[in-house]
């Protein structure tokens, strides 16, 4: 779940967060501030049965895919963490699924996510989203996976792609008030401590691996067309 990007993403489209699955103590406690009433599993390696949901969303460990680390691909200590998450889809098999990574899983393990998808009978589509095309100031660019039951996308004899174009200024400003205004504000620079270590590291650890919520917030509001059209 990270810092609850997705979960921010979805209150913004009218979508109830049920639980969240994060790890790290900094994220978690976080989470449980603003999301005071969402139940939490801390380690998806050890969760079981989680209560049924519409959707599922979230990020697996993008370090052993990222060009920033060591080239290790889905198969990685920590990325083949992807196992899990789809052990997840399948046990609690929801309408629609949201997966975020490093753009470069386009060549170090979409394939892999696609066919297991496929496997337990999702259908899926797929772009790489940055969050300068939102109108923010960095570029951030990830892959966004939305999955969808192969009901679902018999019902739409596969011609409704779930990515649909609306005008994002529109959204923006219904959500996040003032949007046009900040969206020039300077770019914010890293504070440094003496030793060149960024100070409260766990925090720019939280803010590096989070999902920007505008995006998430423009996902959400694609699968709710699409499962409403």
């Amino acid at each position: 779940a990270g810092i609850g990007g997705n979960e921010l993403g979805a209150k913004w489209a009218g979508i109830e967060t049920v639980w969240n699955c994060e790890i790290e103590t900094f994220q978690r406690n976080l989470l449980k501030k603003r999301f005071s009433n969402v139940k939490q599993y801390d380690d998806i390696r050890t969760m079981s049965s989680p209560e049924w949901c519409d959707i599922i969303s979230g990020g697996f460990p993008c370090q052993d895919i990222s060009i920033g680390g060591k080239g290790e691909g889905i198969e990685g200590s920590r990325s083949r963490l992807w196992y899990e998450m789809r052990r997840v889809i399948r046990e609690v098999r929801p309408n629609y699924v949201i997966i975020e990574n490093s753009a470069a899983l386009t060549f170090r393990g979409l394939g892999r996510v696609l066919y297991d998808l496929s496997e337990i009978g999702y259908d899926a589509e797929w772009q790489c989203l940055s969050a300068k095309a939102f109108g923010l100031q960095h570029g951030r660019e990830r892959i966004f996976i939305i999955a969808y039951t192969n009901e679902i996308g018999q019902k739409h004899g596969g011609k409704v792609s779930v990515f649909r174009e609306f005008d994002i200024s529109k959204q923006s400003e219904r959500v996040f008030p003032k949007w046009r205004e900040r969206r020039d504000l300077p770019q914010p620079t890293n504070f440094r401590t003496a030793n060149v270590l960024p100070n409260q590291l766990d925090r720019v650890g939280a803010l590096g691996n989070a999902v920007v919520p505008l995006i998430s917030f423009y996902l959400f509001e694609c699968i709710r067309l699409h499962y409403c059209g």
